[in-house]
């Protein structure tokens, strides 16, 4: 990664209009679903931030945070986290979160949350090992319809995140483990998609499978990427509602899956 990329807050109407282009640039937005430089600015003015990745004058990467009131408490929600293509898998988004861990620690705030969608290994991977993140909500279809070139064809089913801010990242990327849990979800060796679910959720720990690649997927096969969504939104919100949290994420050779858990 190039030393010329620095990370730091935008302030000025000039800095933040861009985020437009960088926002279309990693999400293939259509008008209607970028982020309002306008919003931008009245989140940076009251309380919350937006954060650059910055290589001379060229936004390469952003996010953005507001003040949330939840469950009683103060918390930093962060809405966007997104790195132009060419400059993925090079940590900026990591160092991307951490300034904003660091911007709102400076600020009194112990903990943020956002949503991600579930169906994305990466970002499981990168919530889950690289930060440390829980999860204790599913939201179905919570943007509605999306026809952005990474959310299309999928309902937006979220997994909200919450991080503790002020506890230790992992050291590790990946996790290992997976062993000695209830798969629910999963792929069996006849390659059938596979829902098990139990009348009543009581084993120490479940396991839903997800894809790899769920946009590799929707190409070859939309239809079985529906299947998958639904079968793994069915488990999790199920294991949820009976008290489990989504407590890690793993990846080894050709399977992801979740870990659930009860909370300690």
């Amino acid at each position: 990664m190039s030393d010329d990329i620095v990370i730091r807050e935008l302030k000025s109407m000039d800095e933040i209009m861009a985020t437009v282009e960088l926002q279309r640039a990693v999400w293939a937005m259509h008008d209607v679903e970028i982020a309002s430089p306008h919003t931008l600015r009245a989140i940076a003015y009251t309380g919350g931030c937006v954060i650059a990745a910055l290589e001379g004058d060229r936004q390469i990467g952003f996010c953005s945070g507001m003040a949330a009131w939840r469950w009683g408490e103060l918390w930093l929600w962060s809405h966007m986290t997104g790195v132009r293509p060419a400059y993925q898998g090079q940590g900026i988004g990591l160092r991307l979160k951490l300034a904003q861990r660091d911007w709102a620690l400076a600020r009194g705030y112990r903990k943020m949350a956002w949503t991600f969608d579930p169906m994305q290994s990466g970002n499981a991977n990168f919530n889950f090992n690289r930060l440390g993140v829980k999860a204790r909500s599913y939201s179905v279809n919570h943007y509605g319809d999306m026809q952005d070139g990474i959310n299309a064809g999928l309902a937006s089913d979220r997994l909200e995140a919450q991080w503790q801010l002020d506890a230790p990242t992992p050291d590790s990327h990946d996790a290992a483990g997976g062993g000695g849990i209830m798969k629910l979800v999963y792929v069996d060796a006849d390659g059938r998609l596979c829902l098990d679910q139990p009348a009543t959720a009581d084993a120490p720990g479940y396991a839903i499978e997800i894809p790899l690649d769920i946009a590799g997927l929707k190409r070859r096969d939309i239809k079985r990427a529906q299947q998958w969504q639904l079968y793994a939104r069915q488990a999790m919100t199920g294991l949820l509602a009976a008290g489990y949290i989504v407590s890690g994420f793993q990846r080894q050779a050709s399977k992801a899956w979740y870990s659930l858990s009860r909370p300690a």
